[in-house]
């Protein structure tokens, strides 16, 4: 395999459900988790679900999604002049369709509220694309769109842009809002836990969703947090979910071990995907219990600020790289009873400064991604 250079991680901010990254952060050491709900439409009329909704709500339309990327991309572009910015391209990863689509569904589907609709277009990559131009940055552009791997594959792909000399730099954006639509598709699947999220536990009963924005700016300027590498695949036994036993998610550890050229050895912790729903972690602890032996500390961070999906890459490598530059690995919530005894995510929160990480990510469809990250020990 070709090894292609490490991309170095040198600025990032993000919005949650706990607030921003101090606060958030802070949130995350104190297990001080706010979790509010929102209201769905169902094929039985109304329903109430929890949520992990932002402090200040975004408004689904698309001049308050484009002030929210603005506002993101704004923040971790400060440090670049003129010339960088002509040489950055800006990559969007989300699971947001064109709101006028939400909108024919939303009056279409329900015979009870039936409305006419006229149909407008306006794909979510015009946000990429006019917000590259307002910026002065790279007129190349990308909206990936594979679910809750959106904004992880969006990183591996900045890192090959970066590698390719298309680009000097890249901000990969990750963005999820509330959508009525999804909510209530995740609710008539049974999904939706009403209690909370339970990761690897044996009394898993689902997810909580969670809206979030958050940015990374990768490039080669000198910094403390690199990319490694990383292997993405698209390789499902049904739509919705990976095989029982885990073999593409082992895949995609593998051989995004041997895409940064190290062993399981090498790895100091892993971040699981760990969405508390039956099949995914049932698939996700079968892999892992294949590739690490039970010494390895793995830990899940849904419970603190939902499952964002097309946020969720860059949201989480966001926390998880903020919680150990605080000199952390953050414990995972309401995992008491492990489905596979050997293998128990961390119950206290864990002293750690440094050194390599795995990041999954196991997305609907089969699109499943792993990320190796490092920060040199201090």
């Amino acid at each position: 395999m070709l090894k292609t250079d490490n991309i170095n991680i040198l600025k990032y901010e993000i919005n949650s459900s706990q607030g921003d990254l101090k606060q958030t952060l802070k949130a995350i050491k104190n297990q001080d988790i706010k979790v509010s709900s929102k209201g769905i439409s169902t094929d039985f009329g109304d329903a109430t679900i929890p949520f992990y909704a932002f402090k200040d709500e975004i408004k689904q339309n698309q001049q308050s999604i484009k002030d929210a990327l603005k506002d993101i991309v704004s923040k971790v572009i400060s440090t670049l002049d003129t010339k960088q910015k002509k040489s950055t391209a800006l990559i969007v990863g989300t699971s947001l369709i064109d709101w006028h689509l939400v909108d024919a569904i939303n009056g279409c589907a329900y015979e009870y509220k039936k409305t006419n609709y006229t149909s407008k277009k306006y794909s979510i990559d015009s946000y990429a694309k006019e917000l590259a131009s307002e910026f002065g940055l790279n007129e190349f552009t990308m909206t990936i769109n594979t679910a809750c791997t959106s904004s992880a594959n969006a990183m591996l792909e900045a890192k090959n842009l970066i590698n390719c000399g298309v680009v000097d730099y890249a901000i990969v954006v990750g963005l999820e809002v509330f959508s009525p639509i999804m909510s209530s598709g995740f609710y008539a699947m049974e999904l939706i836990s009403q209690t909370d999220i339970k990761p690897f536990d044996t009394n898993r009963d689902g997810l909580i969703l969670g809206e979030a924005i958050g940015a990374i700016l990768l490039g080669k300027d000198n910094s403390k947090w690199s990319l490694e590498g990383g292997f993405s695949n698209c390789n499902s036994a049904t739509i919705t979910s990976v095989g029982a036993d885990g073999k593409e998610c082992v895949e995609v550890m593998q051989k995004a071990l041997d895409d940064a050229n190290i062993t399981t050895d090498d790895i100091t912790a892993l971040k699981a995907h760990a969405t508390g729903s039956n099949s995914n972690d049932l698939a996700e602890i079968n892999a892992i219990s294949k590739v690490f032996n039970p010494s390895i500390t793995f830990t899940a961070l849904k419970p603190f600020v939902g499952h964002t999906i097309g946020a969720s890459g860059v949201l989480e490598i966001i926390i998880f790289i903020s919680c150990i530059d605080d000199g952390f690995i953050p414990k995972t919530l309401s995992c008491h009873t492990p489905i596979v005894q050997d293998y128990m995510p961390i119950n206290e929160h864990k002293k750690c400064n440094g050194g390599v990480f795995m990041c999954n990510y196991f997305g609907f469809g089969g699109n499943n991604i792993s990320l190796i990250i490092k920060k040199e020990n201090p």
